[in-house]
């Protein structure tokens, strides 16, 4: 399936990719020349056989068929978006796959599914629902977009591809297990708490009211996943590495440190283990095998 958005003001159409970035940037796949329209606006992402918006912490929101984006929404055939006053049509082409019989197959392509070592990261926000609970909506829509774009950036910057985005969580991927890609894991699960503070100090004003902090929490792990096009429009992975990075993830909060790593992702990269504190061995939701947890001490690259 592929998608458009088609200007309501002068009807051009502008094919979306994977990832469109729409903004007032000349570095955006879809440019609004519009002051009033932010530097990188908001974003379309296709994912889980679909297209979903985002806004990216724009000063002046985006909106779908009227009602401001305060998380990510699948777009449908027909919708109206509007940034600024500028309105766009999504309209879809082709229809999604559907089962077909051997006689029917003529020439169709099969899906390539590989399978290989990878380096894995899940980052999620800390506390979300009440987050949401006790911050406005405006506010919650801009601060989760400027977390949406610096995660983009900064996994896009270290060379990783990001799976899917699943409401306040992240799952991203190097396909190859190396000291290189190890490191460049390492050093973006530094930037994205870095992200964290930079967001805190640019919204005082709503943080310091509820006397919260704004905090994730990261994990990164290896192991060896099945990926490849799982379903028409649909490229994923999938194994027990990507539900223990999941898993582990969500150790963070039991244990009080932002950022995981597993013993398997210490044993391919050996240097970091100095720097790491061993948390022994822990049982995780739904695996009869415990995972060895080590949390991070310094980031030393």
């Amino acid at each position: 399936m592929n998608a458009y958005l088609q200007r309501i003001e002068n009807d051009e159409i502008q094919d979306l990719a994977a990832v469109s970035i729409i903004g007032r940037s000349s570095e955006c796949q879809i440019i609004i020349a519009d002051p009033r329209v932010s530097r990188r606006h908001a974003m379309i992402r296709k994912q889980d056989g679909g297209f979903y918006l985002f806004d990216l912490g724009s000063f002046n929101g985006s909106y779908l068929n009227g009602s401001r984006v305060t998380a990510a929404r699948q777009l449908q055939h027909g919708d109206v978006l509007t940034f600024a006053d500028h309105e766009f049509h999504y309209g879809e082409r082709g229809e999604k796959s559907s089962p077909a019989s051997l006689e029917d197959l003529g020439g169709s392509t099969v899906a390539l599914i590989r399978s290989t070592p990878v380096v894995l990261l899940v980052s999620d926000i800390k506390g979300f629902t009440s987050l949401s609970e006790a911050i406005e909506a405006d506010d919650l829509a801009q601060i989760i977009g400027s977390w949406y774009s610096d995660c983009e950036r900064i996994l896009a910057e270290a060379g990783a591809t990001v799976d899917k985005f699943i409401g306040d969580c992240v799952l991203a991927y190097w396909t190859t297990v190396s000291p290189e890609t190890l490191a460049a894991s390492f050093r973006a699960a530094e930037q994205l708490l870095a992200s964290c503070d930079r967001i805190y100090s640019e919204r005082p004003d709503v943080f310091e009211k509820i006397d919260r902090h704004f905090e994730i929490g990261v994990a990164l792990h290896t192991g060896k996943v099945a990926y490849g096009g799982m379903s028409q429009g649909e490229f994923t992975l999938v194994g027990d590495p990507v539900n223990l990075t999941f898993r582990l993830e969500s150790l963070t909060r039991d244990l009080g440190k932002n950022v995981l790593l597993s013993g398997d992702f210490v044993r391919e990269w050996p240097e970091v283990r100095a720097h790491c504190k061993n948390h022994g061995v822990h049982r995780v939701k739904g695996r009869a095998q415990g995972v060895e947890v080590f949390s991070v001490t310094d980031f030393f690259v």
